[in-house]
Formats: structure tokens, sequence, C-alpha cells
């Protein structure tokens, strides 16, 4: 068996692709309540299938059984899920009860080592556009030496490789006058064991725009560019020389896609049950409905669901429904997607009431059926306006199981809290599509290095 620890874990989406690829996940973890939530009730859904009591999650998601009995009636299922799921900011004070908790996880799954280390602290100070909201450019922000808390939580573990993701807009960032990611590769340099960076880093700073990876051509049907840093342990080059190319068999996956169309929204959510706004479900909305053809990623995406779950519309105002009917028709008509030039001079009646519209051109998007979606974000707790729902009957923005669709996320995957949390939870998510297939690479990998 090979093993997984996920710090800054969120909802959990680059521990579902490692474990979609093979590895044990022994920890995740993350400070937000409700992010927390959606982690345990994921691992009660792996825990009771892998029992073969799947049947069990299937009456928690409709709400005929509270998580609380169902883990009364299996307490190894509810000592495992205490294990894996770990509730804690990191940071110097409370560094040494996470450690604990990890080491306590390792010891009850009879786990030797930790294989990888994964994780992406928060990217709001490295985003390019919440950069461009901060009058300070966010360089005051805290967050933005939270990579020094992964670093040191490698050290103690000392695994075999890590995945660390970021944003883009890692390269460009600045604190104090001094470039985040010039300091990020000094840290990391200097790690004990050594560790290699693959590809070396001063690699990945000439040319960043080559190692930015794309979850598009990773079977993902959302635009979605993410930088991807990939480490492993430098004495693993004694056993072969070829880990060093592990990056490069990533690459490979992406550049053998790019030869076929990428999914898109039609592809990721055509299937999904019609709802107007207002209507539709936080929880279980219902079975699904065969009505419309599903393709290979929607039975793929329904596979072991017990129907359709989270798919729940905002309640709109008149003016936004008006707004979004007037950007899909336009769509519809072959038009180019309108901004809010288009609107004011086509439709001045329907100009919003802010006081800077320089800054809003782009603050109503539909996401058309024939393309990809756009990267989903957490913004979309705030408002739906970026992603409109391309049907004009239903007029409305997303729901949280559209954004989990486009996401890559499985059916099956029930988001808990209130609705603005789960929103929340699948903007902030790495793509589990794109960490199976990079997770699926490391284990091939970690294979080959056992039998050298």
């Amino acid at each position: 068996m090979y093993y997984a620890v996920d710090l800054f874990a969120g909802c959990g989406g680059l521990s579902e692709g490692f474990a979609q690829a093979g590895f044990t996940v022994l920890a995740e973890i993350e400070m937000n309540r409700w992010a927390c939530e959606t982690l345990r009730t994921r691992h009660l859904f792996h825990e009771l299938t892998r029992i073969n009591k799947r049947s069990q999650y299937n009456k928690y998601a409709k709400g005929k059984i509270s998580r609380e009995k169902i883990l009364e009636a299996y307490p190894d299922v509810k000592e495992t899920i205490n294990k894996r799921i770990i509730q804690a900011t990191l940071g110097p004070n409370g560094m040494d009860a996470v450690l604990e908790k990890i080491d306590s996880s390792l010891i009850y799954h009879n786990a030797p080592r930790v294989n990888v280390l994964l994780g992406g602290p928060p990217c709001q100070p490295y985003s390019i556009i919440g950069r461009s909201r901060d009058p300070d450019r966010m360089t005051n922000d805290s967050r933005h030496y939270l990579y020094r808390h992964y670093l040191e939580i490698m050290k103690y573990l000392k695994p075999d490789f890590f995945v660390y993701e970021n944003v883009p807009g890692l390269f460009s960032a600045e604190t104090d006058g001094e470039k985040i990611f010039a300091k990020l590769q000094e840290d990391f340099c200097s790690l004990d064991p050594a560790y290699e960076i693959t590809p070396p880093l001063h690699k990945v700073r000439e040319k960043p725009g080559s190692y930015i990876l794309n979850s598009a051509e990773f079977g993902v049907p959302q635009n979605r560019r993410r930088l991807i840093l990939i480490g492993y342990k430098k004495s693993l080059e004694s056993k072969d020389t070829k880990v060093k190319g592990i990056f490069r068999k990533i690459q490979n996956i992406a550049c053998n896609n790019r030869k076929c169309d990428a999914l898109s929204v039609k592809d990721a959510i055509y299937d999904l049950p019609a709802v107007s706004p207002g209507a539709g479900s936080d929880r279980y909305y219902g079975p699904y409905s065969n009505a419309r053809e599903s393709n290979e990623y929607q039975r793929d995406m329904r596979m072991h669901s017990p129907g359709v779950l989270n798919h729940r519309a905002r309640t709109q105002m008149e003016g936004d429904l008006e707004r979004y009917n007037f950007y899909i028709k336009r769509r519809m008509e072959g038009l180019k997607a309108a901004t809010i030039d288009n609107l004011v001079i086509e439709r001045p009646d329907l100009k919003p009431n802010h006081r800077n519209l320089d800054d809003f051109k782009d603050r109503f998007r539909v996401q058309w059926w024939d393309a990809p979606s756009s990267t989903i974000t957490a913004h979309i707790c705030k408002d739906g306006n970026y992603y409109i729902h391309p049907d004009i009957v239903q007029c409305r923005s997303f729901t949280v199981r559209e954004a989990a669709r486009c996401q890559s996320f499985p059916d099956s995957y029930m988001f808990e809290g209130p609705r603005t949390e789960q929103f929340k939870q699948v903007g902030n998510a790495v793509p589990p599509k794109l960490a199976y297939q990079i997770g699926r690479v490391i284990l091939s990998e970690l294979i080959r290095l056992e039998n050298a």
C-alpha cells in the first residue's frame, strides 16, 4: 500500500484524486469547519464502500439516517474517520499537536511511512485578480508564508514525493519588495534530506508558462491553469535516474489529450435535472432522469451515487434574470459573448447600479455548451453572475452540483454546510481528475522504484 497526507486539504480534491489512483490518504489537515464535515462524509462513503455497506451511505445522503447513527453502528469506520480528518490551523502554536495526530494515524493504519505529501496553501495572496482588488496588492497578507508550514511537516515526515499546488500568480507575487517564488525556491532547496524538484526550479522560473498545467488537458471540463511542483527525495536517483522525468510524463498526458476535443459544459452537466431559480435541494434532490442521453463523462460522474446531490439554484433578482436572458440570447444567436458595454448600449434599462462599470465589464458570463467552463473560483459563493447556465429556459446561475461537475467531483461526493460554504469548497478545490492523473504517474514511479 502507498500512503499520502494532504495539507490545506479543503474539501479534498487532491485527496480524492490520489485515492482514485490507489493511495490511502492517512490524514487531511484543514481549518474550515464545513470543509472538514465534507471530508468526513466523503470518508464515510469510502469506508462504507470498502466494507460493502454503501447502502447506509445512500440512506444518509437521502436524509433517512444520520451520520452519527451510522458511526454508532460501525465504530471502526468512526475511528478511521477520526484518525484521518484533522481540523486544525497550521501555524507555530499548534504544529506539535498536528504532527502527533498524523503520527497517530500512521500507527493506526500500520503505515511504515508517508509516500506523498500533498497540499496547496491558500492561493488568494498570489491570485492576480485578488491582488488587483486589494489596494496593497496583498503584500501584507500573512498567508504568503503558509508554505513554510508545509515545509516543516515535510521535513518531519520525509515523504518520497511531494506535490505542491498553487495559482500561476505565485510567479509574480511580492511581499516587502521580495519575489515570493524566489524565496520559496530558496526554502525548498535547503531541505534536509535533499529533495529535487522536477523540473528544476530555475527552469520553472525561466519558462513558467511551460510548467503550468491546464485541467482541461486532463479530462476536466474546465479551463483551470495551475502551477504544480513535484519533488522527490534526491536519494531515489540512486535507485533509478528515470525518476527525473516524472514531470515530463505528466506533461505527456496533456500533450496526448490536446489531440482530442476538450470536454465541454454540455459534456459535464447536460444530463442533470432542469431546475428553476430557487428550486432544487441543498442535499438530496432526487433520482436521475433518463430523459437526456448521458455520455462517458456523465456516466463516470454518476457511478455509485444515490442520485443528484447539492442541486439547488439560487433565488435570483428579477433584474439579474433579465440580464441573464440578454446574455444567453446573444450566445444563442451566434454572437460574440456580450460585455457590459453591449448591455448598456442595447438594454440601458438593465445597466447595473455600480459606480465603476469599467471594473464590471466581464462580470456576467454564460458558460456555453460547446466549450469547457471558465475557472470555477470561490467567488461563485458570492454571486453566480460569472457562471450563467446556458439554458435560457432555466435562466439562472450554476448550482453547486453543476460547478462540482465542471470540477470533476463525482456525484456521490456530498458537500456539507450552507450553500454558500458548499460553493466555496468547490471553488477552492483541485479537480479530482487532474489529481488522479498526477497520482497515477507518481504511483507508477513508486512501484517501479520499489522493484528497481
